[in-house]
């Protein structure tokens, strides 16, 4: 099925552009000296969502996407939100445990670092939750499965764009992202919403960078003065 020209804007901008930026990024921030601070790194994930939202609702309205049914809530979205909480957040101390201590200080400065630093973050975590699920399982999914004409294919690629545009956290946490995002189009899959993907996207974002804090704090890493901006 062919799908309008502002969609395939959409598509270059979010499976192209996006992931080259990612990836640039990971590489620049790597470089001695190069660790964004944190006001350039809040900059950066705002422009990333402005980048994919209002593209993706334009190709959303040509294309006729519908991304916010009446939401119809029931045990089946009570119990694939705590599966999906349980699994993600019950396996993150034993994913910290498997990084290596320079994997943990590179991601610090991605991470709250203080019970301050929250109200920011969980802006942050609210904004990945409705942005990245309306970008990723909503309308670019279902353009690829209107391009593939394949719910599989279309998941497939919606997966790969979606781990290389945290292509910044590294080659392992890439694989569990990629997991993550496989479980999210599971869940729209079976609500047929956005709305419980939405919600779980958030609580995990928000309670993983508290946690994330926590264990660096308890395992020295995270030992310096975080009243001040990571240089």
């Amino acid at each position: 099925m062919s799908i309008t020209p502002a969609s395939w804007v959409f598509l270059f901008l979010a499976c192209v552009f996006l992931p080259m930026m990612a990836i640039w990024t990971a590489f620049r921030t790597r470089q001695p000296g190069r660790t964004p601070t944190r006001s350039l790194h809040l900059i950066s994930v705002v422009m990333g969502f402005a980048i994919t939202l209002l593209p993706a609702l334009s190709a959303a309205r040509y294309d006729q996407i519908e991304l916010f049914p009446r939401p119809t809530l029931g045990a089946v979205n009570f119990v694939l939100a705590a599966v999906f909480l349980l699994l993600t957040l019950g396996t993150l101390p034993l994913r910290w445990r498997s990084k290596p201590s320079e994997s943990r200080k590179r991601m610090l400065w991605m991470l709250p670092h203080r019970t301050q630093d929250l109200w920011w973050w969980a802006l942050v975590a609210l904004g990945a939750g409705i942005v990245e699920e309306i970008v990723f399982r909503g309308v670019m999914m279902s353009l690829w499965q209107r391009v593939l004409g394949s719910w599989g294919a279309a998941v497939a690629v919606c997966v790969v764009v979606f781990s290389l545009v945290h292509f910044v956290q590294g080659w392992r946490a890439m694989a569990t992202i990629a997991m993550i995002a496989l479980a999210a189009h599971v869940i729209v899959r079976v609500t047929g919403d956005l709305y419980t993907a939405m919600f779980v996207h958030f609580v995990y974002d928000f309670f993983a960078g508290l946690l994330l804090m926590r264990f660096a704090r308890r395992d020295g890493v995270l030992v310096a003065d975080t009243t001040r901006e990571t240089a």
